[in-house]
């Protein structure tokens, strides 16, 4: 069994990929990803019943993107110091386009207005796409 351990042990360490505790940040973005997830495939093929619970992933999706918009990006630290004033804005704002359409989303489901919502969810992933691109930390 200590042989077992050790290898995983040496092969996590041999491969740069040593388990560490997510960031804040690194917290919120997956529950972004998780409700995000659930509402995109079920918005594949929305059920009127089912609206409660897609509101549910709406404000989930919106109170882990408002927490991550009052923190700070990774990469922030490699952002020259003139410039970091302007990267938090730009993250910043575009937290906020993602809020307002999850705002968006919500009232969309809420009025049963299924094909608005799905475009919605593209938009949000597209708003998410940009955000990664530019904020993430590229080990990520």
């Amino acid at each position: 069994m200590k042989t077992k351990a050790a290898f995983f042990l040496l092969l996590a360490l041999l491969s740069g990929s040593v388990v560490h505790a997510d960031s804040p940040l690194e917290k919120q973005m997956n529950r972004m990803r998780r409700s995000f997830k659930e509402l995109k495939k079920a918005m594949e093929a929305p059920v009127e019943a089912d609206k409660p619970k897609y509101l549910g992933w709406v404000a989930d999706l919106k109170k882990a993107s408002e927490e991550a918009k009052t923190m700070e990006p990774e990469k922030t630290e490699k952002v020259p110091a003139d410039e970091r004033k302007a990267f938090l804005e730009g993250y910043r704002s575009k937290m906020e386009e993602s809020i307002e359409l999850t705002d968006e989303l919500g009232k969309a489901i809420e009025a049963g207005k299924w094909t608005e919502a799905k475009g919605l969810i593209g938009q949000i992933n597209q708003v998410q796409r940009e955000g990664h691109k530019k904020y993430r930390a590229e080990e990520h």
